[in-house]
């Protein structure tokens, strides 16, 4: 499912207190959005890589900028270029740019405000950048305008460049961070009169800044799914034959049950087992050392070139090894003038070399 229909398309945002800064969400699905007026949920993530993130700012008495991201960062640099996107629009300080993941269970508490979760490709960027501008241009503007109330001048005498708000006609200057709550309380600017920075006067977006996602995962800090640690939890480490359509003989359990955290072995099917323990990495090193007997079965022999042959022999067959056939393919191929031949190895699973 994807955003595709004008009206979610639209950004919705709505202001609410959150210690003491500014929270507005953007790319929120129209009906989810109106629904988000009590308090803020106390169960959101404050710190920042936590969990998966729609695109929401919030801005802290310090200036620290949270920006939520609606995609999974799975390398492609989503977190980071959604990030610089929303940095771009709300003329932030990106050094001052931390950003936060929502999770599915805190989107379904709060009847989908971050609207889809989804990450596929490129459309982390190509589905959200419109929304997650929009959203950081409409807080963008409701910053200058809590500025300017604050001041009491008009909003068109106000400049802002990473996060400092100036007063031209007088040099006075604030921040971000000390207007976030005022902003908080303001009526959102109608979509419709928003106008996004034009690409070529870009600063943040698209500079080859160091990726957000980075740091922690080089020093260790960040903490993966097999790295989660709950009250009483188990983890379980799962083995299956390692050739197709074998089956499990026996296995030597008395080998591994001394092992640290390890609280048994589990039989899954004819031909898969798992060792549980108390977490991952101590279920994975006892399977590993676990003896296992396996009887491989009748493709136990099986080798890369007798599935070469076997995929030649199909490519030749003129039986029922062909479920479609158009016109006649080994008559044109024995016709042509120039003949290419595939190679397949264990090393190119996923490329085709061609020879002639």
């Amino acid at each position: 499912m994807t955003l595709e229909n004008s009206s979610r398309r639209e950004f919705i945002i709505k202001g609410s207190m959150v210690g003491g800064g500014l929270m507005l969400g953007i790319g929120a699905l129209p009906e989810a959005a109106f629904a988000q007026s009590g308090p803020h949920n106390p169960n959101t993530p404050t710190k920042a890589g936590e969990a998966e993130v729609n695109a929401w700012v919030s801005i802290k008495p310090d200036d620290t900028v949270y920006i939520r991201i609606a995609r999974s960062e799975m390398g492609q640099g989503t977190r980071t270029g959604l990030a610089q996107l929303v940095t771009e629009e709300l003329e932030c300080n990106w050094k001052k740019v931390k950003t936060q993941s929502a999770t599915s269970g805190q989107s379904l508490a709060r009847k989908r405000v971050w609207g889809e979760h989804g990450t596929g490709g490129s459309h982390g960027i190509r589905i959200s950048e419109d929304y997650v501008r929009r959203g950081a241009a409409a807080a963008r503007s409701m910053l200058l305008q809590a500025a300017a109330n604050q001041w009491n001048v008009p909003v068109t005498e106000l400049t802002v460049g990473k996060g400092v708000i100036t007063h031209v006609p007088t040099g006075r200057k604030t921040t971000y961070g000390k207007v976030a709550e005022l902003a908080s309380t303001l009526t959102p600017p109608d979509p419709k009169t928003i106008t996004l920075r034009d690409p070529r006067t870009w600063k943040v977006a698209g500079q080859p800044y160091a990726r957000i996602d980075t740091a922690n995962k080089a020093n260790g800090t960040k903490v993966y799914g097999a790295d989660l640690q709950l009250p009483g939890i188990l983890c379980a480490s799962v083995k299956s034959c390692p050739v197709f359509g074998g089956k499990l003989v026996s296995y030597d359990e008395a080998k591994i049950k001394n092992m640290r955290g390890v609280k048994g072995v589990v039989q899954i099917n004819e031909s898969t087992l798992a060792v549980v323990a108390d977490t991952w990495w101590r279920a994975n090193t006892a399977l590993n050392a676990l003896p296992i007997v396996w009887d491989k079965g009748k493709a136990a022999n099986v080798s890369q070139s007798d599935i070469d042959k076997m995929m030649r022999a199909g490519l030749d067959e003129q039986g029922d090894f062909w479920q479609r056939k158009v016109d006649d393919a080994p008559q044109a191929i024995n016709g042509s003038a120039k003949k290419l031949k595939p190679f397949i190895t264990p090393r190119t699973v996923h490329t085709l070399r061609w020879s002639q």
